[in-house]
């Protein structure tokens, strides 16, 4: 996401720039993601179509449709953060300061979470790996190239490998997996901070709802409620196509790895990083889940205060400002196809067992990897 003058204080200084560090080495990514995606797409259709193809191709092609939407995003960021700017600055202001870095916080504590345990994960995946280097090496008494081979196998079916080419494909894959992690942090990351702008708004209400109240004071509440509404349909329209890849990426992934589950892994190094993985998907995208829906929680929230406001302090303005509460759906959404509430987390768990049940049907003898099937 080549946004230029990320360290400024001030959204006015956020911008694109064609001619810049980050927006070649960005480019430079999607060249190489593209490339890869493209030699997967060649080996699948040509050389073996099977489950662990298929899914190794899904993962690169969605990694460099993920790369593709983060650039488009780029260049219209700096106008969402302008607009988020402005509303921002209009709501009620934080008591203490606390409360003003909470956020800050709590999205360092998400990246930091999500950044670790996906080097855990990429490092066992290299553990398992290096069992069938051992086991079975592709070039006898070359380790480090046999490992290298092993990580890009379906490019080098058609490529004669060499150390660049390892290691430039090691590097690919490393990317890859953190690009995929990075997607699910960015949609926590805006979702938690809308909700906290929701809910900075609600507090403030909650802490006036039982004092006497005026009309304009709920006015002014209504009007930035409504522009807090504007902001999230706005956010909506420029994440949308990165959100629906991320909810789809992570829904085909479980019910792969789910289905693989039911197969004896060949080491021990192999079961630590299955269920790692597994445990980790399940509980980033239950996470996920949870803090996208909590955007339209703390905008359905304002029903719950508005019954605290004294019978004498309730006027027309108020009603007016409860019924919008009550009939907007004010959420996040993947391309509009669905809205993330509280009711997505069990609609995915529907899915995801649904589709279990049709994979199990198709799903092959249970047996042990050896080093021709890997």
């Amino acid at each position: 996401m080549p946004v230029c003058g990320i360290n400024s204080k001030h959204a006015e200084d956020l911008h694109f720039r064609w001619l810049s560090f980050r927006t070649c080495y960005a480019l430079i990514v999607i060249v190489f993601f593209s490339i890869a995606s493209g030699f997967l797409a060649a080996f699948v259709m040509r050389v073996n179509f099977d489950f662990d193809s298929v899914e190794t191709l899904i993962f690169y092609g969605s990694i460099f449709a993920i790369a593709v939407a983060f650039f488009q995003l780029a260049m219209k960021w700096p106008a969402v953060v302008l607009e988020w700017q402005v509303v921002e600055s209009q709501l009620p202001m934080m008591r203490t300061e606390r409360e003003r870095s909470a956020l800050a916080i709590h999205i360092r504590k998400i990246i930091i979470i999500a950044i670790g345990c996906s080097l855990v994960e990429h490092l066992l995946s290299m553990l398992s790996s290096i069992y069938y280097v051992n086991a079975c090496p592709v070039l006898p008494n070359r380790p480090i190239d046999s490992y290298l081979v092993l990580n890009f196998s379906m490019f080098f079916h058609f490529v004669d490998y060499n150390s660049f080419l390892g290691i430039v494909g090691k590097v690919v894959n490393v990317l890859a997996t953190f690009a995929w992690s990075f997607n699910d942090i960015f949609v926590m990351a805006v979702s938690v901070s809308l909700a906290a702008r929701f809910r900075q708004l609600n507090d403030n209400m909650l802490r006036e709802a039982r004092l006497p109240t005026s009309v304009d004071y709920w006015i002014q509440c209504r009007i930035n409620f409504r522009n807090l509404c504007k902001l999230c349909n706005v956010v909506d329209d420029a994440i949308s196509v990165i959100t629906l890849l991320c909810f789809s990426n992570n829904l085909y992934f479980i019910c792969g790895k789910i289905l693989k589950s039911l197969q004896k892994k060949p080491s021990a190094s192999h079961t630590a990083y299955f269920w790692f993985s597994l445990g980790y998907l399940l509980f980033r995208s239950l996470i996920l889940s949870l803090y996208s829906a909590s955007v339209n929680d703390e905008s359905k929230r304002p029903l719950r205060i508005f019954q605290l406001v004294p019978r004498q302090y309730w006027s027309t303005e108020l009603k007016r400002f409860s019924e919008e509460v009550h009939m907007d759906q004010v959420a996040l959404t993947g391309m509009k196809f669905f809205r993330l509430t509280r009711g997505v987390v069990i609609a995915v768990a529907g899915t995801i067992v649904t589709y279990e049940l049709i994979l199990l049907q198709f799903n092959k003898a249970d047996k042990v990897n050896d080093c021709y099937e890997h």
